[in-house]
């Protein structure tokens, strides 16, 4: 567990345990940048940092598995031999399902523009896969799934597998400073990043659906996203910053 706030004390610690029970748990603060990538780095540097294979899934504090969720993402890559599974996660907006469709056939342009699905908490990708992309990039703000996703596609032997079942839930809130709110400064710079990464290979029908989508979801203008600012990638080099200094 990745603590991006106040650290939890001895006692909280202590309750989590008893609720994770049999389950083994380390807590850890953010030691990056502040926010949702620089927390996922901090939980794959120790992750990494350990002799073992296998998997890494993430779950957003906000967001629910299955209990299911984890046996059905490891079958699906055992049958499929695959280094990345994506399960199905549901959207629970103010309390309202809202109608999905299942991911599959994903390939990297897909995410030019928007998502069709794959965000943090059905992410479950090979500890090998996250050693090559280098995990998330520090200080993205948002939009690091469709980041993530286009780098993990594009990684040399990747090979994704679907498990064609919704063993997640996405719980969205569009009140409050979550990353997803409209106009959120969060939203805003994330889209201003994404654009310097990736605005280059959009076609031109792209460009206008990535924009069209910024200001009919977000409330976040064109002008907005391409003006100048120090909220820019400090580099465009196709892997996140897991290797280096926090």
């Amino acid at each position: 567990m990745v603590n991006d706030g106040a650290s939890f004390n001895a006692e909280q610690q202590a309750a989590l345990r008893e609720l994770l029970h049999p389950l083994p748990l380390v807590v850890l603060d953010n030691r990056r940048t502040p926010g949702a990538a620089g927390a996922w780095n901090t939980g794959l540097e120790h992750l990494l940092a350990l002799s073992r294979d296998g998997f890494v899934a993430l779950l957003d504090d906000d967001d629910t598995w299955e209990a299911s969720h984890v046996a059905e993402n490891i079958r699906a890559a055992e049958r499929a031999r695959a280094d990345i599974v994506v399960s199905g996660l549901r959207l629970v907006m103010d309390g309202l399902e809202r109608e999905r469709v299942l991911p599959e056939g994903l390939v990297p342009g897909d995410f030019l523009v928007g998502n069709p699905g794959w965000q943090g908490s059905n992410t479950f990708v090979s500890r090998r896969l996250w050693a090559t992309v280098r995990g998330f990039r520090d200080g993205l703000r948002s939009l690091n799934d469709r980041d993530l996703a286009i780098r993990l596609l594009r990684a040399t032997g990747s090979r994704i597998a679907y498990t064609g079942q919704w063993t997640a839930t996405w719980h969205l809130s569009t009140q409050g400073d979550a990353l997803s709110s409209p106009r959120s400064p969060a939203k805003i710079s994330g889209l201003r990043w994404f654009w310097r990464l990736y605005g280059g290979e959009m076609s031109k029908a792209q460009a206008e659906a990535f924009f069209a989508r910024a200001e009919g979801l977000f409330g976040v203008r064109r002008t907005e996203i391409e003006a100048r600012g120090e909220d820019v990638p400090p580099h465009q080099r196709p892997w996140g910053d897991l290797h280096e200094s926090g």
